[in-house]
């Protein structure tokens, strides 16, 4: 878990039934940047994934993980002592089969620093 030590949640809102918008804080001090990179320190883009699942698993209260990445597209790093502050847009339907079929954002301002479309399954 990640949650409340690489990142806390600072705000958790529903924008409708199925998007969920979360502002979060990252800590430029954790330990995973003293490997990724030594003074240069960017999230590493496993991490960015696993952020998504622990918002959105924070929110419905069950835990989740990636079963299935359609896409992703990382088109900005995020340096968390320039970029200590990001927003996630979270869309997502449950699926037949009870797995949760997620498209996602992680932005901040104008920026956008990953696309994410896949499937989160609580049965693992």
């Amino acid at each position: 878990m990640l949650l409340n030590d690489f990142f806390k949640i600072t705000t958790l809102k529903n924008a409708t039934e199925c998007e969920l918008i979360a502002e979060i804080e990252l800590n430029p001090n954790h330990k995973i940047y003293k490997g990724h990179f030594p003074g240069n320190p960017v999230v590493p883009g496993v991490v960015s994934v696993q952020m998504i699942n622990e918002i959105l698993s924070e929110h419905l209260k069950i835990k989740l993980m990636t079963s299935k990445a359609r896409s992703i597209k990382f088109t900005s790093m995020i340096n968390p002592k320039a970029n200590p502050n990001l927003i996630f847009k979270i869309n997502y339907s449950v699926t037949e089969d009870k797995n949760y079929k997620v498209i996602a954002q992680i932005f901040f301002e104008e920026t956008v620093f990953l696309k994410f479309n896949g499937i989160l399954s609580s049965s693992f």
